[in-house]
């Protein structure tokens, strides 16, 4: 019997493998052409989105996630990319990071943040552990409308109702914008286009004592 984190990996490789090149590409760019440092990739699941990171780049990249059996299959993805000496994983929840602060110099979510139980607090310790000068990439995407619609023809062949769940899931932008003003996140961009809906925000200082 397979579990969900197998039967989410089976699609990953089969569907959405196309698209995780693609976002790591657009996240790299957020960064303005640093290649180096470290990443933490919340709710990496499998892993596709880290290890898409760490080719295109030279950052050490660890995949973080609470579901111990996605982070079995994540190792499996690691040896068979060869890229054990620069991305390792890593087990727990996005609302309790068991780094010191300023640990990361970028931290990326692809697909995890509709299912954060405090999405407050989440993005509190994400900002808490981004290094100063860090970068966060969160929310959800396919990297662009043409690999979009691949994905959705494929995965509606599968369940036909994938796109009355992923519309659900998605929210809108003043959704997250009403969310990030609740926590120590001051200044940020909500992107929704082409390329999904995302919470871009850069750690250029410290949240004041009455933002705490």
């Amino acid at each position: 019997m397979q579990t969900k984190a197998t039967e989410f990996d089976q699609i990953s490789k089969n569907i959405f493998y196309p698209i995780y090149p693609v976002i790591a590409q657009q996240i790299l760019a957020e960064r303005k052409g640093i290649s180096e440092g470290t990443c933490l990739d919340v709710g990496s699941g499998p892993g596709y989105v880290g290890l898409s990171i760490a080719r295109q780049s030279k950052m050490q990249v660890c995949l973080y996630d609470m579901d111990q059996n996605a982070l079995e299959i994540a190792k499996k993805n690691i040896n068979e990319a060869l890229l054990e000496d620069r991305v390792f994983v890593k087990y727990g929840n996005v609302e309790e990071i068991p780094y010191p602060n300023e640990s990361f110099d970028l931290v990326t979510s692809r697909g995890s943040l509709f299912f954060w139980q405090d999405k407050v607090k989440a993005i509190n310790e994400i900002f808490r552990v981004l290094k100063m000068g860090g970068t966060a990439y969160l929310g959800g995407g396919f990297g662009n409308q043409k690999l979009k619609d691949m994905v959705d023809q494929k995965m509606l062949a599968i369940d036909d109702q994938w796109l009355v769940k992923a519309a659900m899931r998605k929210g809108c932008a003043d959704d997250y914008e009403n969310l990030l003003k609740k926590t120590i996140v001051k200044q940020f961009t909500v992107k929704e286009d082409d390329s999904g809906l995302w919470i871009v925000f850069h750690k250029t200082s410290e949240p004041t004592k009455e933002q705490h």
